[in-house]
């Protein structure tokens, strides 16, 4: 099940990307790191699963397509890459500081796609 959680004390967010396709897991995973940045939080785990998968050919479409995207340089703006670390089960994030941050509600998630 999709879903997303926020920390206000820690400024963490936390997104599960289960139940989504690829292309709606990536772009949920881009708004929400978009919307932690714009709101002055400091870290993000994307939980995509897929644990046991090491090879594409396996599975665990959306851990290798965002592990793509983080290698790509495409999330650059948002996130420092030598803060954020992969996991088997989830990407952890570090989000650049955002000097200009603002306080409004958070998006909905999408719906799920399966």
């Amino acid at each position: 099940m999709a879903w997303f959680e926020v920390d206000i004390f820690k400024k963490c967010v936390e997104v599960d990307l289960h139940n989504y396709s690829t292309r709606t897991a990536l772009m949920t995973a881009r708004e929400k790191i978009k919307e932690a940045y714009e709101h002055g939080f400091r870290h993000m785990r994307l939980i995509h699963g897929a644990t046991n998968i090491t090879n594409k050919n396996e599975g665990g479409s959306i851990k290798f397509a965002l592990r793509t995207m983080l290698k790509s340089g495409e999330l650059d703006k948002w996130i420092d890459k030598n803060g954020s670390r992969v996991r088997d089960e989830s990407l952890i994030l570090e989000i650049r500081k955002n000097s200009v941050a603002v306080e409004r509600e958070w998006k909905e998630m999408p719906l799920e796609d399966y």
